[in-house]
Order: C-alpha cells, then structure tokens, then sequence
C-alpha cells in the first residue's frame, strides 16, 4: 500500500525542528566565528599587558614592612599588580650585622622568583637596607636573581648622623672608612651592572643620611637628586610623589620592554636586530612639545603606551621609539 503522506501538522513540526537545529547551529558558528575575531583583533591592534619584574620592597634600621606601604600602594594604582609586589625586612629589622641580613634577603628573594615564575627581581630599599641588598649582590648570588637595583636614601659612604652605634648594623654604615663599607664599595660601586640598572634617589633635607650626597652611588645609571624647602625627609622619602614617580619611570624604563625580564622557562631573544621604528631622543619637554607625549599633572606620558617618562622638564634626554601611528614606547637600545 502506498505510503501515506503526512499531515500537514506533523510536516509543520518537521519543519520547525528542522529549522530549530540550523538556527541553533548557526548561533553556535556565529559564536566561534565572533570569538575568534575578537581574540584576532585583540592581539592585533592592542598594546601588550605589562607585566613588571616583582618588586620586594624592604626598610631600614628599625624599620617594618608597613612602612613601604605607600610605596606598594603607590605601584599598584600605577598598573603594578598586586601579586607582584611584597614587603620584607630582617636582620632583625636592619639592626644586626648587614651581610646576615642580606642572606637572609637572598632567602626571600628565591621564594619571591618561586612564587611567581619571574626569574629576576626588582630591590627597592631605604637606608640600612640599601647596604644589604647591594652586600646580596656582590657577595651572595644575587647579581644572577636581581634586574634593577633602587636604593632612597642609602648611607652608601657613611653618615655623620651616627649616634647609633649600639646596633651592629650602624658600626658598619656609621663611618665611612669601616671594613664593611669599605669592602663593599671596592671594585665597583654597583655590583651586576650593566645587567642591573641603579637607581639611587636622595634629598637635601636627609639630615640621618647625612651629608646627604652619601646616597650616590659611583657607576649609577641615574643619581636622583631631590632639592627644595619642600625636598622630603629621611623618613617621608619613600613616600613622596616626586621620589615614586622617579622610580616607576626608572623600572619602565629599564625593563624589557612589555614583559620585564624573562621569566622562568621563556628563552630570551636571541636577534641583535633593533625593532623597526623612527627614535627620537630629547627633553620630555620636548617630547610633549612635539606632540611624542603628553603632561599629565606635571609628568609626560608617551602617547599610546602611556609610559610614564619622568617630569615634564627641559632638561635630560628621554630615548622613544614610534612603533605605530601615534604609539611611542621607551627604547634605550635608540642611538
């Protein structure tokens, strides 16, 4: 017998279930399509996230962790995520003897590189601690683990401020001529470098590391000098805006570029090729004048990466590299 044909209510049904799986499926497709673009577009048109070296972040004499707590905050509101930021201090609290306290540093130092993946690390120390960190690098390994060195208000060369000889940690910064400053800067000022970029910073209005020109360091890639009736103290110069901003430019500028230095497992480029781009080297006053970068409450900002170059001056040189239209990135490999 001939198939009979089916109603027209059940050819509807047909149909419409028919019709229900190509939409469906086309939403799928449309989906997977539209994500595909926009992780294409992303990767494409956008700048690369930074991601910072971790910044350990350590006091001075008698110091805690919570006293780099502007600092850290200070970071962190900047771009630094806060998984990449520690504070720390021993031996016991800067007091004892500098050299135990920088083992002890290098002890925090390969846990931070363990927690994070990062193999290098940024040190930004204050007073006491600067002595520490710089004793880690030349003596304990730390040249190898370290990408940039910072150092506020460090008594490098000795203090005339030294009436604290009852720590063991004074003996040894307390005068300039002691065995333990005079073997740490012997040779070189800055251990590591150039592989590792100093930075010291200073204020005419440090009367504990006195005179305050203690804190520069021979070799330096950069000696900040802070001056002014409004110069911070020993105490508030790890807080100070002018003194923070100088640090975050300083790193931005020394670190590989978008990435910081390579991380655990990553081979470093291995091209000597400069990436492809004019450069342009000038004051950052110049670089805004030029229309290179913009002043942003009294800093320039290099236009598309928003890198922070420092105060909006006349005087020093900037290097910048236009990678795009209007896209300019901090690159001290420009002539």
């Amino acid at each position: 017998m001939p198939a009979q044909p089916r109603s027209s209510s059940a050819a509807r049904t047909g149909s419409g279930r028919r019709a229900r799986l190509l939409a469906a499926g086309s939403a799928v497709l449309a989906t997977v399509v539209a994500t595909a673009v926009a992780v294409t577009t992303g990767a494409a048109g956008a700048a690369p996230t930074a991601t910072h070296d971790p910044v350990i972040m350590v006091p001075g004499m008698t110091g805690t962790p919570s006293n780099m707590d502007a600092m850290k905050s200070n970071l962190q509101s900047n771009g630094w995520a806060a998984n990449r930021l520690f504070t720390w201090t021993d031996s016991s609290s800067m007091t004892q003897d500098l050299a135990k306290a920088a083992q002890e540093l290098g002890t925090e130092v390969d846990q931070v590189r363990a927690q994070t993946g990062a193999s290098k690390v940024v040190l930004a120390t204050w007073s006491a601690s600067t002595l520490a960190a710089r004793y880690y690098i030349k003596n304990l390994g730390g040249a190898d683990k370290v990408s940039q060195y910072i150092g506020y208000a460090g008594p490098q060369h000795g203090t005339t401020n030294n009436g604290c000889q009852f720590y063991r940690s004074c003996q040894q910064f307390g005068d300039a001529g002691s065995p333990f400053l005079t073997a740490l800067n012997s040779g070189t000022e800055v251990p590591g470098h150039p592989p590792i970029a100093y930075l010291t910073i200073r204020s005419v209005n440090d009367t504990n590391a006195a005179p305050y020109d203690t804190a520069k360091l021979a070799g330096a890639d950069e000696n900040f000098l802070l001056s002014g009736a409004a110069a911070p103290t020993h105490f508030t110069i790890i807080s100070d805006n002018t003194a923070l901003a100088e640090m975050r430019a300083f790193i931005i500028a020394h670190e590989n570029p978008a990435t910081g230095t390579p991380t655990t497992g990553t081979t470093p480029p291995t091209s000597t090729t400069p990436p492809a781009g004019a450069c342009f080297t000038a004051s950052n006053h110049a670089h805004v004048l030029a229309g290179r970068a913009h002043d942003t409450y009294g800093y320039a900002l290099a236009n598309g990466s928003a890198q922070n170059l420092g105060l909006d001056v006349y005087y020093g040189s900037t290097k910048l590299r236009q990678t795009g239209g209007n896209y300019y990135v901090l690159d001290n490999t420009c002539p």
